[in-house]
């Protein structure tokens, strides 16, 4: 696959065979970057992980971010696996860096560069002017719509230009017990070959906050001691005897509108009819009874997969665009919806907390959440603490530009809804 042709030149790590698994989580916060890492390595037992990933708040300096990997390096003996980058906010602290290491865990890392050949499904819409590095990669994709044979295709949103190649060093074989990553918004491709292969693994990760007045690029990816600014770095765990458990989703400022309804008619991501009529039209009826509605306010729609219902496994999604005359409705996802879904309307509530991945209720778990575009770090900076602190058995944080989920069984998404988390014990 043309887009992994720059992947990490990162061996297959594996443990020693007399040790057992163990993930450590640390969340740091103090005056600067070197006293995060030291407050954090001084509790360790041990300094010698073979997989460290970072998530550094993005309330420091571009020198910062630089120093932050080669200490982790320093201080922890060269990690074989060194990744993780720049997000909005850590749990409970806002500023400093959150750490999941890996003390003898059989790992497969990945890190796919961006290039011309790396499909793009966000970055490309009609009446936006595109960025000259954009024009090879849209013909690349454009010439490969003459090899279609199924023309059907174009009612689709999500067909992938490329076949599913997994990255270099995954045994398609062997079942992972959970796949990690940290990526710009742009990860479709990749997440469509996960699913691909391994449908019931588990899939988390967190796309990167939006860096161009921090470090210059758009977003911030660690890499070794390397900074990536696009992209995506994560790995394949096959953790021995890992627990079954599944990503948990909760959309916590969002409240339901309505009662739920079935798609009758659709196309990609365009709901042309429900079977109780336009959506759009009857959007705007339960709008107009719900009473007082805030100038800038948005709306969702919840999808159920087929044949189910259940809440916990609803996909959550902003209503892009409406014609109340044709009764037309986009929403925004890059999967296809299909008739017979049943849709809920979601409103936003307010809530007492924009920092979502400080959850006391689960601190066995990776907690990732998504801030409102109003609530980041640029809008509200953060106090910068003089004495350093650590909490132990926390690892997460939060992005303005979402979170990628993969429960078992269901397509992967880049979910982007605010204050919505995703929760995943180790």
């Amino acid at each position: 696959m043309a887009f992994l042709s720059r992947l990490s030149p990162y061996r297959l790590i594996k443990p020693h065979s007399q040790t057992r698994s163990i993930w450590t989580r640390l969340t740091a916060t103090g005056a600067n970057i070197h006293d995060c890492i030291e407050q954090s390595v001084q509790i360790l037992d041990r300094k010698t992980p073979n997989v460290c990933v970072v998530l550094a708040s993005k309330s420091f300096t571009l020198n910062n971010y630089r120093d932050l990997t080669r200490q982790l390096n320093l201080k922890l003996n060269t990690p074989a696996v060194l990744l993780g980058g720049v997000i909005d906010r850590i749990p409970h602290f806002d500023h400093g860096i959150s750490l999941l290491l890996g003390f003898d865990e059989h790992v497969v890392p990945f890190t796919i560069r961006d290039n011309q050949q790396r499909l793009k499904i966000r970055n490309t819409a009609v009446g936006r002017w595109g960025r000259v590095e954009d024009v090879t990669r849209l013909k690349y994709q454009n010439d490969h719509l003459d090899h279609l044979t199924n023309w059907d295709d174009f009612g689709s949103i999500n067909i992938p230009v490329q076949p599913f190649q997994l990255p270099p060093g995954f045994d398609d074989s062997k079942q992972p017990s959970f796949l990690f990553t940290v990526s710009d918004n742009e990860p479709e491709q990749l997440l469509q070959t996960l699913d691909h292969h391994y449908a019931d693994v588990p899939k988390l990760g967190l796309v990167g906050a939006s860096t161009p007045f921090v470090t210059g690029d758009p977003y911030c990816l660690f890499h070794g001691e390397e900074m990536m600014g696009s992209g995506m770095v994560g790995f394949a765990a096959y953790t021995k005897n890992a627990p079954s458990e599944d990503v948990i989703v909760s959309h916590t400022a969002m409240e339901k509108l309505g009662e739920p309804m079935r798609i009758a008619r659709c196309q990609g991501n365009v709901i042309l009819d429900l079977e109780a009529g336009g959506a759009t039209g009857l959007l705007l009826q339960l709008i107009q009874k719900s009473g007082p509605l805030s100038k800038d306010e948005e709306f969702y729609a919840g999808v159920y997969p087929l044949d189910d219902q259940a809440d916990e496994n609803m996909t959550a999604s902003r209503i892009t665009s409406g014609d109340p005359s044709r009764g037309n409705m986009s929403i925004d996802t890059t999967a296809d919806l299909q008739v017979g879904q049943v849709i809920q309307f979601l409103r936003k509530k307010a809530i007492d907390t924009n920092n979502v991945s400080s959850d006391h209720a689960n601190n066995e778990a990776i907690v990732f959440g998504v801030s409102g575009k109003d609530d980041t770090i640029d809008a509200t900076p953060v106090k910068i603490p003089t004495q350093a602190s650590v909490i132990e058995d926390c690892f997460g944080g939060i992005s303005e530009n979402g979170i990628i989920v993969g429960r078992k069984n269901m397509p992967s998404e880049l979910l982007n809804v605010p204050f919505s988390k995703a929760t995943f014990k180790l």
